[in-house]
């Protein structure tokens, strides 16, 4: 039987780990880490980044906000929350939200910035998540400051 040689099998393996994790963090398998954001002026599909490894990825992915959609980015791993405007790699509003899912603080038509120095958004009060939404959805006036966010399960929305 031929033996695999050092480089062969190094390759093997980082071809499975990197299957691996694409299918554990891709958006298009995470369909129950899915929410909808119901809005005035409609509804919003909301994918989960839940750790740093998802909100990495998400992030490091995100080369455009599609209209009706977003992106929830959680932070209760005791991660401060922040968003470094080189992270993002398209123009959105972030409306960061504290445990009860109530807005604290908003940055609305956030540009990324593609050269250093780059500005790091933080919100003003305590907050463990923050919405990364496509332009000018923070305009809804169920989106401000005070207000509390409803979302729901995407299962439990498309039988409504």
């Amino acid at each position: 039987m031929a033996r695999l040689d050092t480089k062969t099998i190094w390759l093997i393996t980082a071809a499975a780990a990197a299957a691996i994790l694409l299918l554990q963090f891709c958006p298009a398998n995470r369909h129950s880490d899915r929410l909808t954001l119901r809005l005035q002026s409609g509804s919003l599909r909301i994918d989960v980044a839940d750790s740093p490894e998802r909100r990495l990825f998400a992030l490091g992915s995100l080369d455009r906000i599609h209209p009706g959609n977003g992106l929830l980015l959680i932070f209760d791993d005791g991660t401060p929350p922040r968003l470094w405007a080189r992270a993002l790699q398209v123009e959105a509003d972030l409306l960061w939200l504290d445990e009860t899912k109530q807005i604290v603080d908003r940055h609305l038509g956030v540009k990324p910035c593609p050269q250093e120095p780059c500005p790091e958004y933080v919100p003003d009060r305590g907050a463990v998540s923050v919405l990364v939404l496509p332009p000018g959805s923070a305009q809804d006036p169920v989106l401000t400051v005070g207000q509390t966010v409803f979302l729901e399960s995407a299962k439990a929305s498309e039988t409504n």
